[in-house]
């Protein structure tokens, strides 16, 4: 579990904060992916918040897909202002004026170019969105902020800015952060997670029980764990699952055939590295 007092370091922060950026990695780890989803749907429901990657690449388990919903992941951070571009020639820029129609309260925007000279090319005029602004960000297994792409580059002063938090949630501590939740206890960042979101509910743990989190994280403990059987389970890993199958989580996680062999391959290997090793010390 995370350090209770890390814990009540982040409960602080977001009674404090109003916008929240929930961004993780490009990332084929679906355990990540999973609990930055879940963190995510958790504090949206009651304030405002944003899931971003720079390249969404997780190929999700069919038994997911009702449960996932894709689109909420965002790509590009800027979508504070309108911004409007187009090829400049001075000639072609005169005068700028608006106005609002009264009629269908629309916004007009008019661009005047020199007397006798082409007005700008409607077809070249290009609509986007820039600037972003959070009081927030959440990092979750990001190793290296320029890794992180459009999300960081342009937006550097977000990450910097002294009038926001940058809170990380990694299995090691980077060298950055205003606060580091350390997960490296726990068996996976779902296991982290939930104990997380389990305290940040409280007693009557509304938010968890009426929504999809407690099947999302519970698979991805078992996906992370090859079901159950990694030996980075823990009696913290079983009471997590108990306790998200009493909040209606479901278990969706299948393990295939191969996965099977191989787990069970590497714990009778682990197994008799250890008892070679005790045997040797009992010689000695």
């Amino acid at each position: 579990m995370i350090d209770q007092a890390q814990t009540d370091k982040f409960k602080e922060i977001l009674g404090l904060s109003k916008n929240t950026l929930v961004i993780f990695p490009e990332t084929k780890d679906l355990d990540l992916f999973l609990a930055s989803y879940c963190l995510y749907s958790f504090l949206s429901s009651n304030s405002d918040a944003r899931l971003l990657s720079p390249k969404f690449k997780q190929k999700l388990p069919t038994e997911l897909l009702d449960l996932v919903e894709s689109k909420k992941i965002e790509t590009e951070l800027g979508k504070e202002n309108l911004l409007m571009s187009f090829p400049y020639q001075e000639e072609q820029v005169d005068n700028v004026s608006y106005y609002i129609g009264e009629q269908d309260k629309r916004f007009y925007l008019t661009i005047k170019p020199k007397k006798g000279v082409t007005p700008l090319d409607s077809s070249k005029v290009e609509f986007s969105y820039a600037g972003s602004q959070a009081d927030l960000l959440i990092l979750c297994g990001v190793e290296d902020l320029e890794k992180l792409g459009q999300l960081y580059f342009a937006y550097e002063n977000l990450y910097k800015s002294v009038n926001n938090h940058l809170v990380t949630i990694n299995n090691f501590i980077p060298d950055f952060g205003n606060l580091n939740l350390d997960i490296s206890p726990t068996s996976s960042y779902s296991e982290a997670v939930f104990y997380l979101l389990k305290n940040l509910d409280g007693e009557d743990q509304d938010i968890l029980a009426k929504s999809d989190i407690p099947t999302l994280l519970l698979y991805g403990i078992e996906y992370k764990s090859r079901g159950l059987q990694s030996f980075d389970v823990n009696a913290n890993t079983f009471l997590a699952v108990a306790q998200l199958l009493q909040l209606g989580g479901m278990r969706l996680f299948k393990l295939d055939i191969k996965t099977k062999e191989s787990s069970l391959a590497n714990s009778l290997k682990k197994s008799q590295k250890i008892i070679d090793q005790n045997q040797i010390h009992l010689i000695k």
